[in-house]
């Protein structure tokens, strides 16, 4: 079983996918304690570090956890910094330190722990915006730093290729699009793939087949673990819980539950809107009386309202604020999505539990990889593995 390290894993969307795949998740190291918590529930084969990157040396790491060496390490460093969404720090054409906002230096850590460990391959993963930066400049920066050879040999350097995969096209019910780096180490003389897409247009899921089997809720309703009869699933929810792993849980799971499926406060101004719009309308489009006036200028796509019919908007960390660009397609319910039906449309199968306040939950699965995605993503790693340990073992009977 291939030894995995996750880095800035967040709840373990990735770690998630990968241990579905088969592989062997012996670390994680994330800052944020409430995600550390919802980790250590459902994952509790994995050491997890709750810690500063820039604060833990892969030293460190390896004393604390006994763990010396990885065949893989995977994660994905906060990507706030290179988002197309908002505005820019530094956006001169010099290329310098990628302008003045420190997380987009965060990927750094990420390749000292790579030049650390000479893992056989490491995944990392980002926003697509990343593509653009400074014409590219920031792209190619990324690929050079995992490329280079160390002249006194204490590293090799790794063949990188870098793609942007759509979740929809790996079974994902959302229009999240994420860019992927993957490093072979250049001793193994491989040269990485990106994977082909699993479904093609016309097979992709939609915002029904993740939620449109959970029970109706009001605002502020739910329970965090209710009794609830299984029924028969849908092909994404079969796809989506196939290879969920039966975690052993001092309290944990039992089957036959619903967990999670809780909603938060919205107030009865908002309510009729969300009553009144249609499946992503435009506030412009509704007779103007029907628009307080705070929202008459501007704000047009504030309230976004999903369509059963279609694969959900890109699922983020802002969710965890209000809601509002993410109300239920059904208006009788009237209110924005709950936490199940986020992590639903995050393609988490229904067994992992978050852990926290609801709006660190809401900010942990927005921040999250779709472990349906991570799990491909991991089957065509393990792929690449496994040729590389068969090329190994063919020159070794030649010696």
């Amino acid at each position: 079983m291939y030894r995995v390290l996750d880095l800035f894993s967040g709840c373990g969307g990735l770690s998630e996918g990968f241990m579905q795949a088969g592989f062997d998740v012996k670390v994680s190291v994330e800052i944020d304690e409430k995600a550390c918590e919802t980790q250590r529930r459902n994952h509790p084969e994995t050491f997890i570090i709750q810690g500063d990157l820039t604060q833990v040396s892969p030293q460190e790491l390896s004393e604390r956890t006994g763990v010396t060496e990885f065949d893989l390490i995977i994660g994905g460093p906060p990507c706030q910094g290179f988002s197309l969404i908002g505005t820019r720090l530094g956006t001169s054409k010099s290329f310098g330190e990628f302008g003045e906002d420190p997380r987009n230096k965060l990927y750094k850590e990420f390749v000292k722990f790579v030049r650390h460990f000479q893992p056989k391959m490491f995944l990392m993963e980002n926003v697509p915006g990343l593509y653009s930066m400074h014409k590219g400049a920031v792209k190619e920066n990324i690929e050079q730093d995992f490329s280079y050879d160390d002249p006194d040999g204490n590293f090799l350097g790794y063949n990188v290729e870098s793609d942007i995969v759509k979740a929809l096209e790996f079974g994902v019910p959302q229009t999240r699009e994420r860019v992927i780096f993957l490093g072979v180490r250049k001793d193994l003389k491989m040269v990485p793939e990106h994977p082909n897409p699993v479904f093609k247009e016309g097979q992709q899921f939609t915002v029904r087949d993740a939620i449109g089997d959970l029970p109706p809720l009001d605002i502020r309703d739910g329970k965090h673990e209710v009794p609830y009869p299984e029924q028969k699933a849908n092909k994404y929810l079969q796809l989506l819980n196939k290879n969920a792993r039966k975690v052993k849980r001092d309290n944990g799971y039992k089957k036959g539950y619903l967990y999670n499926h809780v909603t938060r406060f919205q107030n009865e101004r908002d309510r009729e809107l969300f009553r009144i719009l249609e499946p992503f309308q435009n506030l412009k489009e509704l007779d103007p009386e029907q628009i307080p006036i705070r929202l008459r200028n501007g704000f047009d796509d504030f309230y976004r309202k999903m369509d059963y019919d279609k694969p959900a908007p890109t699922i983020i960390a802002h969710l965890h604020k209000d809601g509002l660009a993410f109300i239920h397609p059904d208006g009788e319910q009237a209110r924005s999505i709950s936490v199940r039906e986020a992590a639903r449309l995050q393609s988490f199968p229904d067994n992992f539990v978050f852990c926290g306040p609801q709006t660190a939950m809401f900010k942990q699965i927005g921040n999250a990889v779709p472990p349906l995605l991570a799990y491909h993503l991991a089957i065509h790693v393990r792929s690449v593995l496994d040729q590389s340990a068969d090329a190994y073992e063919q020159v070794a009977m030649n010696i």
